[in-house]
């Protein structure tokens, strides 16, 4: 079955009957190690894309083929390759490199496969037929390829106020910041890779193909991250003069406020269509009388503070934590699945369960909290918590997600 039967199916069931369902038993591979899969679709790419997955299907089940990781790297190999398409179809050394090109890409997943049937019809239509070796991969773990346009976060601006005075600044100063790149943050969910690619470079393998040498050596990217930070922003209030007691000293000063702005864009390059495109705004919580001696390392907070703000709203667009069952225990507490690994859900204490907004109101729309109980790589089961009605809780729609303060 390919993919858009498989959503054919899935839309023909009630919502009662999809809770109802367990993950889908994987379907033992052949004897030999493989697995056949057969797919059709405009060009020979998508064709080959449609096979591929659908052995993936027949060898760890349906919700593992539809999980975002493996879906964006079938899309890459989807992508229609122009003229170099017919060329794999038909000349023996660039069907070699088509080979090398969709096994790199698929790389974890599939481990080899073979082409066992190819035809094309008159009105262009290609049928595809492969037996693949899928690798036996531990689901969740598929990696994003990105192409991260990332100018980094590398200054502070600080403004000085005089205490209990009116309008702005007296003064400005300016200084440089140095920290790790959000590339780190994003590498440590062991889900993100990243091209060493200029941003110009579109996702597909027409130059790849013309690349004969260097083609099993490049991933391609399925989104592109752009984030554009501006400095950090504190103020600082100066005490002011005490006429009992002058002094020809330096007044007290003491930090009184700190944020940073970044926009956020992720674009799948595949579909090109924006995923997300925000400006966020992090605020540092600054202790009454902090000195602004201290600006150093209320700088270094407020950065990591971001950097974590930005990797999450990066990753979770990538990897939505959508529920994917709905059940209730022996002691009638509601309990749900969502797509969130182990790794990513154990650096949060608190959880909110809801759905993104509608056209009237794009927020996000919290229905009640949720506690992590349980969890591997791929999924996490959590008991919902102050929800009153557990109807609103809709497999395939809602989200789990850290709780927003």
């Amino acid at each position: 079955m390919n993919h858009f039967a498989t959503l054919l199916v899935l839309a023909s069931l009630s919502p009662a009957s999809v809770v109802a369902q367990d993950a889908p038993p994987a379907v033992a591979a052949a004897r030999d190690g493989w697995t056949n899969g057969a797919g059709s679709g405009p060009n020979y790419r998508t064709a080959l894309a449609a096979a591929l997955e659908d052995a993936i299907e027949r060898r760890h089940g349906v919700r593992i083929v539809r999980g975002a990781g493996v879906r964006s790297r079938l899309a890459v190999v989807a992508r229609p390759a122009g003229d170099a398409d017919a060329k794999a179809a038909q000349l023996p050394a660039e069907a070699e490199i088509e080979h090398e090109w969709v096994a790199r890409q698929l790389d974890g997943v599939v481990e080899t496969y073979e082409v066992t049937r190819k035809d094309r019809h008159d009105d262009g239509r290609v049928d595809v037929e492969v037996r693949a070796k899928v690798a036996a991969f531990t689901p969740g773990k598929e990696a994003f390829v990105v192409d991260l346009v990332d100018d980094d976060l590398r200054q502070w601006r600080l403004e000085r106020f005089e205490e209990g005075a009116e309008g702005g600044p007296f003064d400005k100063l300016e200084g440089a910041y140095e920290a790790p790149s959000i590339r780190d943050n994003l590498r440590a969910t062991q889900r993100v890779k990243f091209t060493a690619r200029s941003a110009g470079v579109k996702a597909g393998a027409d130059a790849a193909l013309r690349e004969r040498g260097k083609v099993g050596q490049q991933l391609v990217p399925s989104h592109r991250v752009v984030v554009g930070w501006q400095p950090m922003q504190f103020r600082s209030e100066v005490e002011r003069p005490n006429r009992a007691r002058p002094t020809s000293g330096p007044r007290p000063q003491r930090l009184i406020a700190g944020a940073v702005r970044v926009s956020v864009k992720v674009v799948d390059l595949v579909e090109d269509v924006d995923v997300l495109d925000r400006t966020l705004t992090i605020d540092l919580a600054v202790p009454p009388g902090t000195p602004v001696e201290r600006l150093d390392a209320m700088a270094v907070q407020l950065g990591d503070q971001a950097k974590a703000a930005v990797a999450e709203a990066i990753f979770f667009a990538l990897q939505p934590p959508v529920v994917t069952r709905k059940w209730t225990d022996d002691a009638g507490s509601w309990l749900v699945e969502a797509a969130v690994g182990r790794r990513v859900a154990s650096a949060y204490e608190g959880f909110s369960v809801g759905a993104m907004g509608s056209l009237a109101s794009p927020d996000w729309r919290p229905v009640g909290r949720a506690v992590c109980v349980g969890g591997d790589d791929a999924t996490c089961t959590f008991r919902l918590v102050d929800v009153a009605d557990p109807s609103l809780v809709e497999v395939g729609v809602s989200e789990v997600r850290p709780a927003r303060k």
